[in-house]
């Protein structure tokens, strides 16, 4: 991969015992580790005065993932030659990566003095700012960095990393954008203007970004794995296509044997198979073999939870939490499985705790005002929690649309209907493919609320012909909102085939058991015609 950087994942534990993974960016692969850090490590035995191989054992200590040795040889490299900024920029980095941030700043604080250059200087104020959760001053740190020097790539990737940070993908995929305008093919630029794009609904212009992504670095843990979301989510998981899956699924579980990640892929493979209990036993015996592990927990509890066992889900994800309560995604998953289970006792405490510690984030706020609206009945709380959401990101069609349900459920049409009709405006700008379907049948639900059934029903159309853009991205998912539009224009045999398909292409709990429903009734409704 000469001339691109190489994401490496890499497991390192933390003083509580608990396992953690990172991605690493290298110039290249490692290979070889253990040999050089023998020869290393007898050169400075014999040598404990010089810093030079002492400063290449602690490069190769972090790489390996061995994060509080390497901590200790940067800190003699400094002892030894204190004007090394670099060195205190890698040592800043490795301690925020620990979430040991005081220490960080510290450091950090340190190199300031170091550097007479303004960007340098701006750079590095916006890292302290990062550490100190002060994510607004980072990035205006970030973007003076990068005004000041415009080609240089170091400032916006670290300020495209602060807005993806922030839930802001438009940001995000601009500076990403600048650093592809660069170096179109700088493999973290791609990789994050894929996510960011995918966010953002446009799939077209995600897939190639990905495509290019995988031209330039195949084997790439990052890379594959996007590429395995993506096949198996077309159901590319059966015939030749499968075949070709299934490769790429060894290739992740051999560069990556201890990554819950590389065990997720696998699962999932088997639950768009059809055979849910072996996708299911992957992720528990992971989860046994790694019990410190969140990430192993956390997608264990996800895949009981698309099984439908809601309560097995739910305690998988509760000791995800307990392992590692300061990942947003597993207290997302909590929002979702606990009320479903019936939990809401458990769910109750979280969701302060959840807003307090990760208040930039738009959809935590939207998911939090539809817990409180739907399962608290608490109406004019999760309103005004989903509108914040709404305020973070005002360009955002997604925020426009959370705020937009939350309204819906709370039987407030009339506003729910302004909120995603605004949503869709900026949506038809973004060329979103993957909101439209879902946003459409939301409009016209929201209009059958208000009883327009003319205008319902046009939304309903909308959502028809939208579900097919959505076939490109995820079958399963397409046919579901496919049948929730017919059934809302009355067409039952249409919404019963497309509600039938998608649950022959393995549609997961909970919208499985929603169309289970679904199709009881419609089928009741076919039946009593037959017999009138």
């Amino acid at each position: 991969m000469s001339g691109n950087l190489a994401t490496y994942l890499v497991q390192f534990p933390q003083p509580s015992g608990v396992e953690m993974n990172v991605h690493l960016v290298l110039d290249e692969k490692p290979t070889r580790q253990d040999q050089k850090l023998k020869t290393l490590s007898k050169y400075i035995q014999k040598y404990p005065q010089g810093w030079k191989k002492r400063l290449e054992l602690a490069d190769l200590l972090y790489t390996m993932g061995s994060w509080e040795q390497a901590i200790a040889e940067y800190r003699q490299v400094i002892e030894r030659s204190p004007q090394l900024l670099n060195v205190r920029l890698q040592l800043g980095k490795i301690l925020q990566m620990m979430k040991r941030e005081a220490e960080a700043i510290e450091v950090y604080g340190s190199a300031l003095p170091l550097s007479s250059n303004r960007a340098t200087q701006h750079h590095i104020g916006g890292l302290i700012a990062v550490c100190k959760g002060d994510t607004q001053k980072a990035i205006r740190a970030f973007d003076s960095a990068a005004d000041l020097e415009p080609d240089k790539i170091v400032h916006w990737l670290a300020l495209g990393q602060v807005q993806k940070g922030r839930e802001n993908p438009i940001g995000a995929l601009r500076a990403f954008s600048r650093v592809l305008s660069l170096n179109s093919d700088d493999i973290v630029a791609l990789i994050h203007s894929y996510d960011a794009l995918m966010i953002m609904g446009d799939f077209q212009e995600a897939r190639q970004k990905l495509s290019r992504a995988i031209a330039l670095a195949p084997d790439d843990f990052q890379v594959l794995q996007r590429q395995l979301d993506q096949r198996c989510g077309m159901r590319l998981v059966s015939g030749e296509q499968g075949k070709q899956t299934k490769k790429l699924i060894g290739s992740v579980l051999r560069q990556a044997p201890h990554a819950a990640e590389a065990y997720k892929s696998l699962a999932y493979y088997h639950l768009y198979r059809g055979d849910w209990a072996q996708g299911v036993g992957v992720l528990a015996e992971f989860a046994e073999q790694h019990p410190n592990n969140p990430s192993g927990w956390y997608y264990y509890g996800q895949c009981l939870f698309h099984r439908g066992e809601y309560q097995a889900a739910a305690e998988m994800m509760l000791k995800a939490y307990g392992l590692y309560p300061n990942d947003c995604e597993i207290y997302r998953a909590l929002c979702e499985i606990l009320p479903v289970a019936g939990r809401l006792e458990e769910l109750q405490p979280l969701l302060e705790k959840m807003l307090e510690r990760f208040p930039e984030r738009w959809s935590l706020w939207a998911t939090v005002g539809r817990v409180l609206v739907e399962s608290f009945q608490e109406i004019e709380r999760g309103c005004s929690f989903s509108a914040k959401g709404m305020q973070l990101q005002p360009q955002l069609a997604d925020a426009w649309f959370g705020h937009g349900r939350v309204l819906a459920l709370a039987l407030k049409y009339q506003e729910a209907v302004a909120a995603l009709e605004k949503g869709w405006q900026f949506l038809l700008a973004a060329a979103d493919d993957l909101q439209s379907a879902p946003a459409a049948v939301w409009l016209g639900e929201s209009y059958r609320g208000l009883g327009d059934d003319g205008v319902s029903r046009r939304w309903w159309e909308e959502a028809c012909v939208r579900s097919q853009d959505l076939r490109s991205f995820n079958w399963a998912t397409a046919d579901y909102w496919k049948g929730r539009a017919l059934d809302g224009l009355g067409d039952t045999l249409g919404a019963i085939k497309a509600y039938q398909s998608a649950l022959n292409l393995q549609l997961f709990y909970p919208a499985r058991g929603e169309v289970k429903e679904a199709l009881i009734r419609l089928q009741a409704m076919v039946q009593k015609g037959s017999h009138a």
